[in-house]
């Protein structure tokens, strides 16, 4: 005898059945994830309509709409008097329930966007020593300066060699550069005294190459010589083996305030009762190659040189309308262009420091209330892009990608990464969301394997974690 087919309506409550199944499925998915989020995400493990995560505002309407779906196509085969399913239909409806959590959660993870995570970190050092910053000789290695020495990390955030700073005489500056793997440091004998002694460091393996008393030294690697700005001279040394180069004395009633180097030249500022001017001499001779006078009428309260290739340096005067700015030359010395500390763009932030690539300087802006981050030309001083941050603080800057810088911003919440195209400022994508870091107040982050970042604390109590890894967040 031949089987009955099924007749078209109970075949279409069979569907209705299988689809109530998908969208129960999906609607308990979306609760848990609901609950998860408002109850463990949420800051303090509640969140209110201003601070729950992101994701949490769509998950609240389509639960609701799933499970409302999910109950209309159930009832539709029970009205019809068609009783309960056949097992085969109901094992059906359970794998179908299966497959539809997939698309479900691939929606929620749309919705709530990138996360990142821990995935390693070191304990912090005991006792704390106050940072003094940090080198990135290499990628996947760095150089962690404290007042009491310096500690390499590896590729793996692992801790390699060490050297102690001498006993009573604490590590106090560090070169911008460690050109050929050689860094420059200074120690300090006393409070304010900083510069008693430099000391070159292989930072392959922490063996120091050489070291030189002085008074109260500036340092800065410049090519193959460690400049070295005394009292009265500015001296090149072998970055290598410490033997002197040349010299070029400053006269009595000058004092240098800031040097800096590129492979070519060496870069002193140097500060003569009310004026200032900026020398560049040949990194290898010491023959003067420019000197430009710097637009100031008074004293100098800070002197920042912030890149060699082009020459950008931080200005600021200590009469109340003097110049606050950051002036910009040319390979010849000529100045070219100014960006003000202060206008009608905006106030630009000390921290966190810019960071300056091809020919633009990225920094940090307030515009009245609001916070944001700023591009300007390095030829001329106008600004390219601005893209604002609202409410939010901009907390770091760093290179990130080929053409992109990286922004983390913080809210009262939560901290954020974002990346924006150096060519327009645009973001690239949606902001990733960066669980519960460790941050300090001051910290640096350096691109690690392909989508992880290495973060390195700054903060002055140090007892935060020196180094930490994070990593994309996969699942929830």
């Amino acid at each position: 005898m031949d089987m009955e087919r099924p007749r078209p309506a109970r075949l279409l409550g069979h569907l209705a059945f299988t689809a109530a199944a998908a969208f129960a499925a999906v609607a308990a998915l979306y609760l848990i994830l609901l609950a998860k989020l408002v109850f463990t995400d949420g800051p303090g493990r509640v969140c209110g309509i201003d601070s729950c995560p992101r994701g949490t505002g769509g998950l609240a309407l389509l639960a609701p709409l799933c499970a409302a779906a999910a109950w209309l196509l159930w009832r539709t085969p029970r009205k019809r008097g068609h009783g309960r399913a056949p097992v085969h239909v109901r094992v059906i409806a359970v794998c179908v329930g299966l497959a539809a959590a997939v698309p479900g959660w691939l929606g929620f993870e749309y919705a709530r966007g990138p996360h990142m995570d821990l995935s390693g970190w070191q304990e912090a050092v005991h006792p704390a020593a106050a940072p003094v910053g940090v080198w990135a000789p290499a990628r996947g290695m760095l150089v962690r300066a404290r007042t009491d020495g310096l500690v390499a990390y590896n590729g793996e955030g692992r801790k390699g060699w060490r050297l102690p700073a001498p006993e009573r005489t604490p590590l106090c500056a560090l070169s911008r550069t460690t050109p050929s793997g050689i860094g420059l440091l200074t120690y300090g004998e006393s409070p304010g005294a900083c510069g008693s002694q430099v000391v070159a460091v292989d930072l392959a393996d922490g063996h120091v190459e050489w070291t030189r008393d002085a008074g109260r030294a500036l340092v800065a690697a410049a090519g193959a010589s460690a400049v070295v700005a005394d009292r009265d001279a500015v001296t090149g040394l072998d970055l290598r083996s410490g033997t002197e180069r040349w010299r070029v004395p400053i006269p009595a009633d000058c004092t240098v305030k800031a040097v800096d180097g590129s492979d070519q030249h060496a870069l002193y500022v140097e500060e003569c009762g009310d004026s200032a001017r900026i020398t560049a001499v040949d990194s290898r001779t010491g023959t003067r190659a420019w000197q430009t006078a710097l637009p100031t009428a008074s004293r100098l309260r800070e002197v920042r040189v912030l890149s060699a290739v082009p020459p950008v340096v931080r200005v600021t005067e200590t009469a109340e309308r003097g110049m606050d700015a950051v002036l910009l030359f040319d390979a010849g010395g000529r100045l070219r262009g100014f960006v003000p500390a202060s206008g009608p763009a905006g106030d630009l932030l000390s921290e966190p420091s810019p960071v300056l690539t091809g020919d633009l300087m990225i920094t940090p802006v307030k515009e009245g209330k609001k916070n944001g981050v700023s591009a300007y030309s390095l030829t001329d001083g106008r600004r390219v892009w601005h893209a604002g941050v609202g409410d939010e603080v901009v907390r770091g800057l760093a290179p990130t990608g080929p053409d992109e810088v990286g922004v983390v911003t913080a809210d009262r919440w939560r901290t954020y990464l974002s990346h924006h195209g150096l060519a327009d400022g645009r973001r690239r994508a949606q902001p990733t969301v960066l669980r519960d870091l460790p941050l300090g107040e001051r910290f640096t982050f350096y691109p690690g394997p392909p989508g992880s970042y290495v973060f390195v604390n700054l903060d002055r109590k140090g007892l935060l974690p020196p180094t930490f890894d994070i990593d994309p967040v996969f699942g929830w």
